[in-house]
């Protein structure tokens, strides 16, 4: 009878995307994500002007020093200069870092499908880009509906970025121009958008005890915990019966944020059932 449950909810989080309110979430940080960039940009693999070896001409690295230096202003800006720096020079040595900097921009501007187009490039020219591996690992689960064609594809891919992503941030090195706590704090925040992109997918799955474990670690590293996490840890521990946890979970974005609604009517219908049902043990 649980199995049915859990596939039925499954489905039922399948049906509708999660991306408009991480955009809001996106909305909300980005004062903290100026001020990150007021200290020094948090990216752990951008490409200075000068680093790339190969034929980059003396217009070709001026035009990158401004996509380069419009990193720490309007993300309308760097997406402007970055995409008429690809069209100049679509095969530049370069051109993986700009890809790079524009999914970040393309985040901030509310563009989904530019971003994971981007972010993509990025990866196909550099496999191992700890800036870019997160955030297609956290975005594209959140995509995600029953609609989707390749939905199985989609989330396998997600969390196959999620894990090398993993795998490289937790033994890379202090970049040396970076504080050990911008260091940490940035680092921290990649592995949260990591571990999330999985525990999105385990739910959009239906492996609710894989995604506790994962959306867990990510409210657990990230300096600023996304309400879509307490969101989906309340409907995981819900359904299997971990209704002190799901409370706990739901009453942290309860209070505020773009999941209030949706958190309260969880709160409330957990609070019923736990008065029914036994607790699971963990």
């Amino acid at each position: 009878m649980r199995h049915s449950i859990a596939k039925a909810s499954a489905l039922v989080l399948l049906s509708f995307s999660l991306m408009s309110v991480a955009w809001a979430q996106n909305q909300k940080n980005k004062k903290d994500q100026k001020d990150q960039k007021d200290q020094g940009n948090s990216s752990l693999d951008q490409t200075k002007p000068g680093e790339q070896s190969g034929a980059a001409n003396k217009d070709e690295l001026k035009a990158y020093k401004e996509v380069y230096d419009a990193r720490t202003g309007d993300p309308s800006k760097l997406i402007e200069v970055g995409e008429g720096f690809l069209a100049k020079y679509p095969m530049s040595v370069y051109a993986g870092a700009v890809y790079s900097e524009l999914a970040s921009a393309y985040l901030s501007t509310n563009q989904a499908d530019k971003m994971v187009t981007a972010g993509s490039k990025a990866v196909e020219i550099n496999p191992d880009n700890v800036d870019v591996l997160p955030l297609l690992a956290w975005a594209i689960p959140r995509r995600v509906t029953a609609q989707t064609p390749d939905a199985a594809q989609q989330l396998a891919k997600a969390q196959d970025y999620a894990k090398h992503g993993i795998q490289l941030l937790t033994t890379m090195p202090k970049p040396e121009e970076m504080d050990d706590a911008a260091f940490t704090k940035a680092k921290n925040d990649k592995l949260a958008m990591c571990h999330d992109g999985i525990g999105v997918a385990e739910v959009k799955t239906g492996k609710y005890d894989d995604a506790i474990a994962e959306l867990n670690q990510s409210v657990e590293l990230s300096a600023t915990p996304d309400p879509v996490d307490f969101y989906l840890l309340g409907v995981a521990n819900q359904l299997t019966s971990h209704f002190t946890d799901a409370i706990t979970s739901f009453t942290k974005c309860s209070t505020a944020g773009p999941l209030q609604a949706q958190c309260k009517t969880g709160l409330e219908d957990v609070k019923k059932k736990s008065q029914n049902s036994l607790e699971a043990p963990k």
